[in-house]
């Protein structure tokens, strides 16, 4: 009963944070938070019926650390992922950047994980927003790798981020647009 409680007070102090978290998009930014800072994203996938937390802490400029911690309630699969994103250039907030993501996940008692790096690109204007692009390499346990590449463009209009995203891995492909 009390983890019951615990969970339901956990969802809403961070249901509360949806607007000011991060949006929960399958192609990564080349941004980072400041040293010493971090933040929490959560969010639902309807169509998994999975509620997702991935909190983020820059113990360093351009270093950050993350977490990803999914529970399906439809395969009833928990799966988590550690990672950590370098930033290669400075952060610009008109401009270019690049970074580099390296990270492990894995589905608990499967036996199943993933090891997975890529180079990100971001790109931002006033006037035309934001524009990420990913390009790198997935790789199982079981299987010989894949590549990842994928682009997203976000672009703010009063107060919400429209986006829409493109992501490909070998055979896969998804695609989504959402507002935030």
């Amino acid at each position: 009963m009390i983890n019951s409680k615990f969970h339901i007070l956990f969802f809403l102090l961070h249901t509360s944070t949806l607007v000011l978290a991060g949006r929960p998009l399958l192609v990564d930014d080349a941004n980072t938070n400041e040293s010493g800072h971090g933040h929490i994203e959560t969010w639902y996938d309807s169509k998994d019926k999975s509620f997702t937390v991935a909190p983020v802490y820059a113990p360093l400029e351009g270093l950050e650390l993350g977490a990803v911690l999914s529970k399906s309630n439809s395969t009833y699969e928990n799966t988590n992922s550690f990672q950590f994103k370098k930033l290669l250039s400075v952060a610009r907030e008109s401009g270019c950047n690049t970074a580099a993501t390296l990270g492990r996940s894995s589905v608990q008692n499967s036996g199943y994980h993933t090891v997975y790096g890529w180079g990100i690109l971001t790109c931002n204007s006033i006037e035309w927003g934001s524009v990420h692009m990913n390009l790198g390499l997935t790789k199982t346990n079981t299987q010989s790798s894949k590549q990842l590449y994928g682009i997203a463009l976000e672009y703010p209009i009063f107060g919400f981020v429209p986006h829409i995203e493109w992501l490909h891995q070998d055979s896969e492909k998804k695609c989504c647009g959402n507002w935030y």
